[in-house]
């Protein structure tokens, strides 16, 4: 990596590191709908930025990126917003002073950058399966619950609300980078990011209990690394 180094930007969108929750709906609803700004998009609002394509060409206009889906959103000139058509071409997100690299594992934003190495974590919203409510309002995991779309009465078809239940938890997902190449957090990786420094991951790691999973771990792991 050419940077030397970047300043540590890192925003926790008003939310926990990982955080699950539970939307209350009615079947066929636009789930989106009923979250923050600050939880399905990286950013809590809108910002002025830029995206940088695989042909060196650019555009601008206010940007966000869904922690759902993976794509960049942006607002057009009538003030709509849209998602990009031409995804897969993307290289890189500039939004503000916050950087994100294109990578299979979804938008990493660089959290730091010593040399050629970095780490960056992925926003990410993962929707679980959805409860029926049973009987009285409650919820059946255990048996199957009939749904009831429509009735008729009076020889008119009325269309029932299906009230559900959908958990979604909030990720903060940290991954290594070796030369802008995003590779999973894990010791391997670690190693490969550093690897003159090899006795010094097993010292840190005989001393703390690491989870290679857990931002704050993996942030704290390294700056003890860069600042030795």
């Amino acid at each position: 990596m050419k940077r030397a180094l970047l300043p540590f930007l890192f925003f926790f969108c008003c939310c926990s590191l990982q955080a699950q929750d539970v939307i209350q709906h009615q079947r066929g609803d636009d789930l989106k709908q009923y979250l923050l700004d600050s939880i399905k998009f990286v950013c809590p609002k809108f910002q002025s930025g830029y995206v940088v394509f695989v042909d060196g060409g650019a555009s601008r206009a206010p940007l966000n990126i869904s922690t759902i889906e993976q794509r960049v959103y942006f607002i057009n000139p009538d003030g709509e917003t849209q998602i990009l058509s031409n995804e897969d071409q993307v290289k890189r997100v500039s939004i503000l002073n916050r950087t994100f690299l294109k990578s299979r594992y979804g938008y990493v934003e660089l959290l730091k950058v010593v040399g050629e190495a970095g780490i960056g974590a992925v926003r990410r919203v993962s929707f679980l399966e959805t409860e029926k409510k049973g009987a009285f309002g409650s919820t059946s995991q255990t048996t199957a619950v009939t749904t009831v779309n429509s009735v008729f009465e009076d020889g008119v078809m009325y269309t029932l609300s299906v009230d559900q239940n959908t958990p979604f938890i909030y990720k903060v997902i940290p991954y290594l980078l070796k030369n802008d190449k995003v590779l999973i957090s894990n010791k391997k990786n670690l190693q490969k990011c550093f690897p003159e420094k090899k006795s010094a991951i097993e010292e840190y790691l005989g001393q703390h209990s690491v989870d290679f999973e857990n931002i704050e771990d993996m942030l704290a792991l390294f700056k003890t690394l860069t600042e030795q």
